[in-house]
């Protein structure tokens, strides 16, 4: 409350506000982009990095440290909104994604069941040396902070830019062109080899180009749904909820093969869920929701158009420039 009995709401912005441009027509039209064009380069090249690095540490190390590694884009994504995005998270917050990562270990020590030949093949890697073993390890790492890096960039680039549709053009556009040339410079060899002709080998090359097809276009679903749930949510919830994915998962393993899940499995999923939901108890981490549910729309420099969208209630813009914020009174 001010002096004159007045309400005051602090809207924070993102500190890389300052940088957005005036919006400009991109790739002979097809395009209008609201940022700079490095901004989305960066963004591509993480979000390509992210998963390469990942991809990659399947060589080298087990699929269960893979596994544990990637609830790491969870703290990873708090870590960076709290630094772009100047995120509030409270002592619940914290707790929700402690419990949802125990809920990762339970699910991979369930994984690590059964006999021991069974644990000797998913838990190690005796055909790589200590030294490509640990460095799979860093890849694996690397990728996952990556990850949450990735998905806090892109909700910045939604809520404070060009929208969804924006951002999924300019992360193809650049997407594209840094895996063409990554490929170009360190892949040829592998790609030729995954489409040559390998003799008696049971999968076909039209079988790996479905493969390849059928995992390329699920990515591209996976992407058009988590910019749409950015739109609405925010990233550190995105990666909390991302680990159901192993619920549906075994779902799918049931019906296909008849895979019966162990009983830490139901334990893993709870916790996972009870994390989640923990989370969501916790006041918004966004802080946009106000009282009177006032949306304030940013333009260039500044220049701030309010829209009342429940109650009438007038007042008055105050802009602190320097620390990126905006008071209504």
């Amino acid at each position: 409350d001010n002096d004159d009995g007045g309400r005051i709401f602090r809207i924070k912005t993102s500190p890389l506000e300052k940088s957005k441009s005036q919006p400009r027509s991109f790739c002979f039209g097809r395009q209008t982009i609201h940022a700079p064009l490095w901004l989305y380069f960066i963004v591509a090249l993480v979000a390509v990095e992210a998963r390469y690095l990942i991809f990659l540490s399947f060589r080298y190390t087990s699929f269960t440290f893979i596994y544990l590694v990637d609830a790491l884009a969870i703290p990873s994504a708090m870590a960076f909104s709290k630094l772009l995005l100047k995120r509030d998270y409270h002592f619940v917050h914290l707790l929700g994604g402690v419990v949802c990562i125990c809920g990762i270990v339970t699910n991979t020590v369930s994984d690590l069941k059964g006999t021991g030949s069974e644990v000797e093949q998913i838990g190690s890697r005796e055909d790589v040396n200590s030294v490509e073993h640990l460095y799979g390890d860093f890849l694996a790492i690397g990728g996952a902070v990556l990850l949450g890096l990735d998905d806090v960039l892109s909700e910045m680039l939604i809520k404070d830019y060009g929208g969804t549709d924006e951002l999924l053009f300019m992360k193809w556009f650049f997407g594209v062109g840094i895996c063409l040339a990554q490929l170009a410079a360190f892949e040829r060899g592998d790609f030729a080899e995954l489409f040559g002709n390998q003799g008696d080998e049971p999968c076909t090359v039209s079988t790996r180009l479905l493969l390849l097809s059928g995992y390329t276009f699920f990515q591209f679903l996976d992407m058009l749904g988590e910019v749409q749930f950015l739109s609405i949510s925010e990233a550190a919830l995105l990666n909390l909820s991302l680990l159901t994915s192993d619920l549906w998962a075994t779902i799918f393993s049931v019906l296909a093969v008849g895979f019966v899940p162990s009983s830490l499995y139901f334990v893993a999923s709870l916790l996972i869920v009870a994390g989640i939901v923990l989370y969501e108890a916790a006041p918004s981490p966004i802080g946009h929701t106000t009282p009177t549910d006032i949306k304030i729309k940013k333009g260039h420099h500044f220049e701030s158009d309010i829209t009342e969208r429940a109650g009438n209630i007038t007042g008055n813009v105050h802009l602190e420039q320097e620390e990126g914020n905006l008071e209504l009174t």
